[in-house]
């Protein structure tokens, strides 16, 4: 798909929609039967923030159909929720690297025909992005 002006949808609502579920209250939640990846008990995690938005990406399948096969969108944005938030947990600049990836894919992404799964990359890094963002700003502000 290409563009023929830079888009705002798939800038803007991943990662707003990232720092939204980053900053709510999900992040107290604990799910048991993730006990061995989550943090200690009265710390917060991202780990159910990063299910809902896996869950999330389901709402890709109501995109615009010129963006071509919504499937490899869908896939793409999972695979990049995933390898954009889970290495944190071993190499902890990740974020800066997650971050400043998805800023200069989104600076000349749109002008370019990429096929769906590389749409839905970009997509999955600006959520990865949110989500950083926002429990940064959870941390130290709410």
């Amino acid at each position: 798909m290409r563009w023929d002006k830079p888009p705002l949808w798939p800038v803007a609502l991943p990662s707003i929609a990232g720092f939204a579920l980053a900053c709510s209250p999900l992040r107290s939640y604990k799910i048991e039967a993730l006990s061995f990846i989550s943090t200690s008990d009265g710390q917060d995690s991202l780990i159910t923030p990063l299910i809902f938005a896996v869950l999330l990406t389901s709402s890709l399948y109501f995109s615009p159909s010129n963006l071509g096969d919504r499937k490899d969108l869908i896939l793409g944005a999972i695979v990049a929720l995933i390898l954009g938030v889970l290495p944190q947990a071993i190499f902890f600049p990740w974020m800066i690297l997650v971050v400043l990836f998805w800023i200069s894919q989104s600076l000349y992404l749109w002008r370019y025909d990429f096929p769906p799964f590389r749409i839905g990359l970009w997509i999955g890094l600006g959520a990865s992005s949110g989500l950083f963002l926002g429990g940064f700003f959870a941390h130290y502000f709410l």
